[in-house]
């Protein structure tokens, strides 16, 4: 608690944190008052909010991709609202200015000894830790899934590699059922498969109204 208080008195914050352990940092290469591991929206948004609360140089974020995605976009992808050049940019271009950042990926943390162990070999200790690090997809867990994706009908908006085929789906949708599909565990954007239901249910009735206008259009010309 005398940590959660030493850090209040930089800027009132409510932030959850646990079990602070303050030990020595003699041993590690790297110090920062606020380590925050994964670059992606929650890690570079808390790293900003941070950087304001206690400077720049005290914050440093661990991130080993160039690239940074916007992935709550991609529902709009598959909707075909968006394109999907504008869901990614350089990770160097959404850093906040003065934080640094590690471009390395994480491989241990140790809170008995503040400090988190990167693939290349390096020890960075910390006084806060906020962990970020988001999930990674393991569509080979689902039976069938990865051999689905060859076919032009199924696609998956977790993906910046398979985003686009729903909306390819989409438009060529003509007649029938469309599945979307929502499991019943804990998943990443649980309104992620919620959204491109409803969005596709209007895209369709938009092009069904379109098409019946366009089909009153060409009848009032041809038998004029």
């Amino acid at each position: 608690m005398a940590a959660l208080h030493h850090l209040r008195q930089y800027h009132p914050l409510c932030i959850a944190v646990s079990k602070l352990h303050t030990s020595s940092h003699a041993s590690a290469k790297q110090h920062y008052k606020m380590l925050v591991l994964g670059g992606g929206s929650g890690g570079i948004t808390m790293s900003a909010r941070m950087k304001r609360l206690m400077g720049a140089e005290n914050v440093a974020v661990v991130e080993p991709s160039e690239v940074h995605y916007y992935q709550p976009l991609w529902t709009l992808v598959g909707a075909g609202a968006k394109s999907v050049a504008l869901s990614s940019r350089p990770t160097a271009s959404v850093i906040p200015s003065g934080v640094k950042w590690v471009k390395s990926k994480v491989q241990e943390v140790n809170p008995d000894k503040n400090t988190v162990y990167t693939d290349d070999g390096s020890q960075i200790s910390y006084e806060y830790l906020i962990v970020a690090l988001g999930l990674q997809l393991h569509y080979e867990k689902i039976k069938g899934l990865p051999e689905g994706f060859e076919h032009p009908k199924i696609g998956s908006n977790y993906s910046f590699e398979t985003v686009e085929k729903t909306w390819k789906a989409l438009q060529n949708f003509k007649e029938g059922n469309a599945v979307f599909t929502f499991p019943n565990t804990p998943v990443k954007c649980a309104g992620a498969p919620q959204k491109i239901m409803y969005l596709s249910d209007a895209f369709l009735r938009k092009s069904r109204n379109m098409l019946t206008h366009c089909g009153t259009l060409l009848n009032a010309v041809t038998y004029k």
